[in-house]
């Protein structure tokens, strides 16, 4: 719960917890005269009554705006499925870069947009390929028009040890055994040390065919994709990157048919048109929807019903299904989300 703490300095400093009556200071639910809070400099059992009166109405505010969000959009009985997978330890977080965008880091489109300015690419060919989901290309193009810079950029963006914020410090709570991310900072690595849970081993995607007997084995897995930022070995980003370590695909779709071993949760995750998508799309097709672990995915809710719909079907194709939660309510809905997904039923 250490990671709770700035937020909840920031309420107690909300006008309606923090107030002066009648010559004693109010603090939420206790109360001091100015003598007290000067001799004491503070009772730390009060603070800490406090912090866990506060931490417990905050976990129910967010579940209640969990359900509210459920409710919302009809998905009370898909959300009930997700928990009774959970509840059985059959899933796995796969863990995008929406998650790390609290900490400072730069998602896909805003590290590759900054970085055209610093060469002669059209910037409105260059959107097209961003609003085509087409990353690789777009890195690919980048790559090519910086030379070494694109490596140093690349680094610099996602190689520094940032403060952490946000709801990926839940993360290591929900989740006890293994974390696929595509993503090439530390984040998740360092959130899970900091709670006292340190993973036991770290998987390059090249290796990803070993996840299963690793799990069986018992032993907490971080299985990074894509590599890392600190160097292009093992790195995939670019399209001659994917190429270089997926070849044809024949690859690709191994590291796919092992992770989906387990049924999946994608947080932070974009799931636009790419090659890990398509690859478990064939997956599917091969195997068949009901012969395969279905997949589900914390996702904004599009802007209209069309768009909604034919974002579904897509996703449903890969069989992904999808939790939406409302635009510009990321951290906050993926934090509730995850309170409910853990919190015991009645």
């Amino acid at each position: 719960m250490k990671h709770l703490k700035p937020i909840f300095a920031d309420a107690l400093a909300q006008e309606q917890n923090l107030f002066v009556d009648k010559g004693r200071v109010h603090i939420r639910n206790k109360h001091w005269a100015p003598d007290e809070i000067l001799e004491g400099l503070l009772d730390p059992d009060a603070y800490n009554d406090l912090f866990l009166d506060w931490v417990q109405e905050r976990k129910e505010e967010l579940i209640e705006s969990a359900k509210t969000i459920l409710d919302e959009y009809g998905l009370q009985d898909r959300f009930g499925k997700l928990k009774e997978v959970y509840g059985r330890g059959a899933m796995v977080p796969f863990v995008g870069a929406g998650l790390s965008v609290s900490s400072g880091y730069p998602g896909w489109t805003a590290f590759l947009k900054q970085h055209i300015r610093e060469t002669q690419i059209n910037p409105d060919e260059f959107d097209q390929i961003l609003r085509a989901g087409q990353y690789e290309d777009a890195a690919q193009k980048l790559a090519e028009a910086l030379g070494p810079a694109f490596n140093e950029a690349v680094e610099n963006a996602f190689g520094r040890s940032r403060d952490i914020s946000g709801c990926v410090q839940l993360l290591p709570h929900v989740f006890d055994s293994c974390v696929i991310t595509t993503n090439f900072d530390d984040v998740t690595k360092r959130c899970y040390e900091a709670a006292g849970k340190p993973f036991s081993e770290e998987l390059s995607g090249e290796h990803s065919r070993e996840l299963p007997r690793k799990l069986a084995e018992g032993k907490r897995i971080l299985l990074k994709l894509h590599g890392t930022s600190t160097t292009p070995r093992g790195r995939i980003l670019t399209a001659t990157e994917y190429q270089r370590h997926y070849g044809d695909g024949e690859e690709l779709q191994k590291a796919i048919e092992a992770i989906c071993s387990k049924t999946l949760l994608f947080v932070g995750c974009s799931l636009t048109v790419d090659r890990t998508l398509t690859a478990m799309k064939a997956f599917v097709q091969a195997n068949g929807h009901d012969n395969i672990a279905r997949h589900y995915a914390f996702l904004p809710v599009p802007g209209n019903d069309v768009e909604k719909n034919a974002r579904r079907d897509a996703l449903i194709e890969c069989n992904v299904y999808p939790i939406w939660y409302p635009a510009g309510a990321h951290d906050e809905s993926i934090e509730a989300l995850l309170l409910a997904l853990m919190e015991e039923e009645s």
